[in-house]
């Protein structure tokens, strides 16, 4: 919040009883891949199918790690976090489940 009484950018009132709009669907897809849950959470599946992030859990049960696009508009520069918090680069999302299906999904 703005608290400079000099600033010239005007401020307005959002009214809490206004219509928000129309809001883009989000879906819940999983699949089972080398034994591993694979869950990614999908804005707008009807149209665009962009993909927020990702889990990968083991065949126990325990997280893998997670997946996300760096850049959300373009759906570029995928990130991968292991369960120990460790970061990697992906060059796309196959790639990114593909290593959390195999190389981080061992004990």
């Amino acid at each position: 919040m703005n608290h400079n009484a000099n600033d010239p950018r005007t401020v307005f009132a959002i009214d809490p009883d206004a219509d928000p709009g129309p809001l883009p669907d989000i879906v819940v897809r999983r699949f089972v891949e080398n034994r591993c849950t694979v869950t990614g959470v999908v804005i707008d599946p009807a149209d665009a199918q962009q993909l927020l992030f990702g889990v990968v859990t083991r065949p126990d049960g325990k997280l893998a790690g997670t997946y996300y696009p760096a850049d959300t508009v373009r759906g570029e520069h995928w990130r991968i976090v292991t369960a120990d918090g460790t970061h990697y680069h992906a060059t796309d999302e196959y790639h990114a489940v593909k290593a959390l299906i195999t190389t981080f999904a061992t004990d």
